[in-house]
Formats: structure tokens, sequence, C-alpha cells
């Protein structure tokens, strides 16, 4: 797993409390048999090029963690390794306890390399709060979201899809979400759960007035685009992290992004189901499955 003379990279969330200390007793663990360099999220953000000799990055934090390293990492083909700090930890491998003992014999070669879609999002007439001009891609691995940028006030949004009129919304927002981020926002929002190895897309409204409110699910080759349609003010998140205000009437357009994130995996694929429930936090009882509390 580990290419000859190539180093392994360590990024940490600094907002997590025990991730700093973490990321230093796995760099510790690690150098006995590979060079080893550690950065939090935000150095490796300051530094874009720190990655690209890597063989493998891992992280160290939760998906939240995941979800901003990514866009680094997927354009270099490089393969990541996440270890579960956080709650969830949908798309990590490891949990805290048995990282340090595992990593390392993942690294020596036992492991395998799962591939999981990205989205692309190209904003048309987009304008960052204050007035910059704002990047026009954005590569996403969970979701791509058009919605209010005020509380109070729901947005009109066209959904087109290949070319062809699928539904105007008014709602609260209108998600765009991979088999990745079918576990997230979508899901929250009454969305379908896709399985990993997915290409599929799904187009989930939330809150609803008056309009479609199923989620619909079209192929991974489809072409969406989003035109805001409303004198409200309108956002589009890219997984989370980053928000970019739209002008009137600008159009997103979504599809497949070129790129693929691959991630380190050593449980087989059949670990995913195996996990679903205990990381939505359910518990089985005699009435069913239940909020674990």
């Amino acid at each position: 797993m580990v290419a000859e003379g190539k180093p392994v990279g360590i990024v940490y969330n600094a907002h997590m409390s025990r991730a700093r200390e973490f990321a230093s007793a796995l760099e510790e663990r690690l150098r006995a048999c590979a060079r080893v360099w550690v950065r939090s999220i935000e150095e490796m953000a300051g530094e874009p090029d720190c990655a690209r000799d890597a063989s493998v990055v891992i992280t160290v934090g939760g998906d939240g963690t995941i979800l901003r390293v990514v866009p680094s990492i997927a354009p270099l083909g490089i393969p990541l390794m996440g270890i579960n700090l956080g709650r969830i930890g949908f798309m990590t491998e490891f949990e805290e306890e048995e990282a340090l003992e595992g990593v390392p014999g993942v690294l020596a070669g036992t492991g395998w390399v799962e591939e999981r879609a990205m989205l692309q999002a190209e904003v048309l007439s987009a304008e960052k709060a204050g007035g910059a001009r704002a990047p026009v891609v954005y590569h996403a691995l969970n979701d791509v979201v058009v919605g209010r940028a005020v509380v109070s006030r729901m947005v009109r949004v066209r959904a087109v899809v290949d070319g062809v009129l699928l539904a105007s919304y008014r709602v609260d927002a209108l998600i765009v979400a991979t088999a990745t981020g079918s576990t997230g926002y979508s899901m929250a929002a009454g969305g379908p759960i896709l399985p990993p190895s997915s290409r599929d897309i799904i187009i989930k409204p939330v809150a609803p007035h008056l309009s479609l409110d199923a989620a619909v699910v079209v192929p991974g080759s489809s072409t969406i685009e989003l035109t805001t349609q409303s004198d409200t003010r309108c956002m589009v998140s890219v997984d989370g992290h980053i928000d970019v205000e739209l002008a009137p009437d600008a159009t997103v357009r979504v599809g497949k992004s070129p790129y693929v994130a691959r991630f380190v995996r050593v449980h087989p694929p059949s670990h995913y189901y195996a996990t679903l429930i205990q990381r939505l936090g359910l518990v089985w009882g005699q009435e069913g499955y239940r909020p674990e509390r």
C-alpha cells in the first residue's frame, strides 16, 4: 500500500481536542515503516502541494475531516484512510481504539481500495458574499445544495435533467447527492440510502411546499441544472463547508466529477451494511429500531 520512497501523510482536525495528540501517536507508530508528515486541515489548505508526493493520506477526525481533504487529493489519485474520532464516521475505516494497531498492517499491503463517485458543480453567475468572484468549478463527495440564504423565506428552484424540465420547486433547499452523501443531509430530508458503489445521483427537496416532494434518482451520467427563480437570496453549499451566494437567476450545473474518491479499506464491502444501523445511532428493541440513548 505504501509506495517505495513516498511518505504517508496524516491530516488531523485541529478543532477536535484529542486529534493532534492522536496524530502524533500515529506518526510515532508509523515511523518504523515509512516516512511520515503531519498537517492540520488548515495547514494543508495553506500548502496545497504538500500531498502531491504522498502514497496515502490518513485523516484523523471524522467524516467532516474527510470532506475537507478529498478535494485536494482526489485529482492526484491518492487514496485516503479515515480514523474516526467523531460521532458517526460513515466514511472512516478505523475507530480510535483500533487504529494504532490496525493501520500499519493495512499500509503493509493487507487493504484494498474502494472508489466512490464525486460530483462536479459549475456555478454560473455566482458571487461570494462581499462581491468577490467565486471559482467556477467545485468537486463534492457528499452533495451540492441550492437553498435559501435567509432563514424565514422559501426559494424557487427550477430543476432540469439532461435538458428536460423535472420540476419547479418551492423549497427550503434542493439537494443533489452522491451515494456517499445519501447517508447525510439527503437522508435527513427523507431521501433513500444508496450502496456506496452506486454512481447514481439523488435529487431531494427539503421542506417542499405545493411541489414534488419525492426523491428522484437519476443515472450518474446525467447533467442537472438548478436555476434560482426567486427574489429571496440563495446560496449553493458544496459538501457543507463551501458556501457561495448566488446572483438572481443563477444556474448551478451538476454532474459526474472526472475524479473519484479512493478509500483504503480493510473490511469487506459487506461491512458497510453490518455497521449501517449502528452508525445511524439506532438499536433494536421490542418496538423495532429506536435511537440509541
